[in-house]
């Protein structure tokens, strides 16, 4: 994967609802309208204002730069939060600030003609039709709280760092924010309704740390607003059928946790995360059965030593060391949750959400290609893996690589937390590719930490070493220096996962794929008419029946990422991944042809 994974939708068009809620079937019917997707000139987007329903010109403010680490007070007032907020500059408040309620339930559109071909089957439901998923199996959907939910200032809420990250220069493509998004927070109800349609019993979500804790920290006040507001979103999924699956920490760190003390570079965040966490726990203990302690914390922590948050670290932390300082501090943020959690006795089971795969040899007689794979499990997956799966410890391979100065050691009580904290596995897998040796060799590189392949050193390869054809389709161009669609690779990578890391159950937590040039189309039925995504989730869902049936894997769950076009982190809205596409001028959603494709798959193979 690149720096930060981006899903999302158009660029920084703002609007006014143009949803008739009256009746939710309108928004279900497709659309003969289509989104213009305008340039965003510098850092000035464009709006329709929902007062008055004239084009306005907004110019996004870019922030000034981070203050010296601990050189702001906790002042844990209003005026101190418009402190921290000011660090980020003006937002952009939504159109509206109201949860409506549909009245109408959503009809589904016509189904569209077969698709042709598919690996297995021209029609979802005839993909192994004898193979059922076991009962129990999460026909699930996936969002993020940054990503969907804008209002990110309402009710009470404080910054996150990412609220900061898209201000900065150059640091989100087209120069958007994450202010308004999908509006999710305020279009939760009409969204759920269009998930329970669609047949999905699973809606995997993270929850805003700065919504709970404006301030982040154990002694700052908790925000009712906040607890009252996901309260509402899990009882209303409840409501559907849909049950609320949670991840307490999607990369949005209260932005006043990174002034006080420099967020996950230093160990001050434990106490803080493990706090958030009981108070989110006792909140809602006994309507919520699956819990995630952290999403992909390899990718959140190896972005730290970058661009823009290379300028925020905790005193003795500097761009090299930091993302092994978080690694550290995470984990042990991850064991201290999950310890408060059988104590306190919640119920339901916990984990966090690994990413990558595994991998394969590039070369098959090239026993540095079989030694790079398993440097590449070792420190794609299996630094954090290992210590809660399997020794309590990092990889032997991670250590012998990564000095102590760099990547601290646990304590023998740290290991002994951290080793079984997790019920199950589960595995962020949208690809999985081949591996190489660095042309230098393996002993060269580990020996060099200037090399650009240190410390891991290996790389990842796109096509085969024999014939040089890609592995699979590419995905947008924003995308394909990390995705390709490599269903045959699947099952492999489920069985090298389950065999490294076993537990009585797996979850495929997230998985998708970004349209070709979609962001680029401007008619309907071109946008809904999302092929490539369809197919990949048909053919990788027919590789995970055959893990199943065929393999043992205890896969009891899939969730396709994402629901919605969405903000896509550094890649702003100008790639997408949503199942529905979504109007950034009227918030309007419209299925695509990948929505009404899972819709019959799981109708058809759910038991």
């Amino acid at each position: 994967m690149p720096s930060m994974r981006r899903k999302c939708g158009l660029n920084h068009l703002r609007g006014a609802l143009v949803l008739l809620l009256a009746s939710t079937k309108a928004l279900a019917q497709t659309t003969t309208s289509s989104a213009t997707a305008s340039t965003a000139a510098s850092t000035t987007s464009i709006y329709i204002s929902y007062s008055t329903g004239t084009a306005t010109s907004e110019t996004t403010p870019t922030s000034a730069p981070f203050p010296p680490v601990g050189s702001i007070p906790r002042d844990y007032s209003p005026s101190g939060l418009e402190n921290i907020w000011s660090l980020v500059g003006t937002v952009t408040a939504p159109p509206f600030t109201t949860t409506p309620v549909p009245t109408a339930s959503v009809i589904l559109p016509s189904p569209p003609p077969p698709l042709y071909p598919t690996w297995y089957a021209p029609e979802p439901s005839a993909i192994f039709p004898n193979y059922k998923l076991p009962k129990g199996f999460k026909f699930g959907v996936a969002t993020a709280a940054y990503q969907v939910e804008g209002a990110v200032k309402n009710e009470g809420k404080g910054p996150s760092v990412w609220d900061w990250a898209s201000r900065q220069p150059d640091a989100i493509v087209d120069n958007s924010t994450a202010d308004i998004t999908d509006l999710h927070y305020f279009l939760y109800k009409e969204d759920a309704a269009r998930m329970a349609a669609l047949g999905v019993n699973a809606h995997s979500f993270s929850i805003s740390w700065a919504r709970i804790y404006p301030f982040g920290a154990a002694d700052s006040p908790v925000n009712q607003a906040g607890l009252s507001h996901y309260s509402d979103v899990i009882d209303y999924h409840w409501s559907l059928g849909i049950e609320p699956v949670v991840t307490l920490f999607h990369w949005d760190t209260p932005l006043a946790l990174v002034a006080y003390y420099g967020g996950f570079t230093s160990s001050q965040i434990v106490d803080d995360f493990v706090n958030y966490a009981k108070t989110v726990f006792q909140a809602y203990n006994g309507r919520v059965n699956t819990w995630y302690t952290f999403n992909e914390p390899r990718v959140y922590c190896s972005e730290l030593g970058g661009y823009p948050f290379n300028t925020s670290f905790a005193p003795g932390i500097n761009a090299s060391t930091a993302p092994y300082q978080c690694y550290y501090n995470l984990l042990n943020a991850h064991a201290g949750a999950v310890k408060a959690f059988r104590a306190m006795g919640i119920s339901g089971e916990i984990a966090f959400k690994n990413d990558d795969f595994v991998g394969q040899p590039w070369r098959a007689n090239s026993t540095e290609d079989v030694e790079a794979v398993e440097r590449h499990a070792a420190f794609q997956i299996g630094v954090f893996s290992n210590p809660v799966y399997t020794t309590g410890d990092w990889p032997e391979i991670v250590k012998e690589t990564i000095p102590e100065s760099y990547l601290p050691r646990f304590t023998e009580q740290q290991m002994q937390d951290l080793l079984g904290s997790a019920d199950f596995f589960a595995i962020d897998s949208y690809r999985s590719m081949l591996i190489a040796a660095p042309p230098n060799g393996i002993a060269s590189c580990m020996s060099n930490m200037s090399d650009p392949l240190w410390p891991a050193c290996n790389s990842i390869e796109f096509y085969d070493s024999n014939a040089g054809w890609a592995l699979g389709p590419s995905a947008d161009p924003q995308e394909d220096s990390w995705l390709e669609a490599t269903p045959q690779t699947l099952r492999y990578s489920l069985q090298q996962l389950h065999e490294r890391w076993p537990t009585n159950k797996m979850y495929i937590s997230e998985f998708g794929f970004a349209e070709p040039y979609e962001a680029e189309r401007k008619d309907m039925f071109r946008i809904t008419e999302d092929s490539t995504r369809t197919n990949y989730y048909m053919t990788y869902l027919g590789e995970a029946l055959q893990s199943i049936y065929e393999d043992g894997i205890p896969l009891m769950g899939t969730f396709s990422w994402s629901i919605v076009d969405n903000a896509e982190w550094s890649s702003g809205f100008s790639t997408r991944f949503g199942i529905q596409y979504v109007n950034y001028t009227t918030l309007e959603r419209t299925y695509k042809r990948s929505a009404l494709a899972l819709s019959e798959f799981f109708m058809a193979h759910l038991q």
